[in-house]
């Protein structure tokens, strides 16, 4: 009885982490002197208006050389340059985000490109996403029955041990171009029903 009770607290507190890496209730937001930034599900559960999905330059570690790291990112973008944000400016790590993002929110979800969302391309990012929903939701009734539609992407940045706080551009929140759409077995398809491309 006893071991499942600690068990029971164990599994709800790593439920309950905000990110993969979190520490101490970090929310894995960037250190000090860095900035960050990453993508979300919005409302992908009740509980939590952001569910993570990953952040550069954390995604990064996933890369297996440079050449793929400079292929995630792009020749311009460097792993360091994450690391050397001195001023800790939120629009200075506002605009770098957008920069690097605004790339990144076009590729369709049926892409098997590498990203920042799918660091291997081995299958195509919507069938990445769509796992990790089915993952979260997968004791929910609706979803079993009916997956999900027209799920938000939002990008965000933490600068300097701050807050997650949304990419902007001239007052506008920047989200991926294209919704996701998942079926209850954890596979992507186009919200609007056009074909798409299935197998990497």
């Amino acid at each position: 009885m006893k071991t499942t009770l600690v068990l029971s607290v164990v599994l709800a507190a790593v439920a309950a982490k905000f990110c993969p890496g979190e520490r101490n209730g970090n929310q894995c937001r960037a250190g000090d002197n860095a900035y960050k930034c990453s993508v979300f599900f919005e409302n992908l559960t009740s509980s939590r208006k952001l569910t993570w999905i990953g952040a550069l330059p954390d995604a990064l570690k996933k890369a297996k050389n440079k050449a793929e790291a400079k292929e995630i990112l792009g020749a311009d973008v460097t792993e360091e340059s994450f690391n050397n944000f001195p001023g800790c400016q939120a629009s200075a790590a506002n605009a770098r985000c957008y920069t690097t993002l605004n790339k990144q929110r076009s590729v369709p979800l049926d892409s098997c490109d590498r990203n920042l969302i799918n660091t291997s391309g081995s299958e195509t990012i919507g069938d990445y996403l769509c796992k990790q929903v089915r993952r979260w939701k997968k004791n929910d009734s609706d979803f079993k029955a009916n997956g999900i539609k027209n799920l938000k992407l939002p990008f965000y940045y933490s600068a300097c041990n701050g807050p997650w706080e949304p990419v902007t551009n001239s007052g506008s929140d920047l989200y991926a171009d294209e919704d996701l759409c998942c079926n209850p077995d954890g596979t992507f398809f186009r919200c609007d029903g056009s074909d798409f491309n299935q197998f990497c």
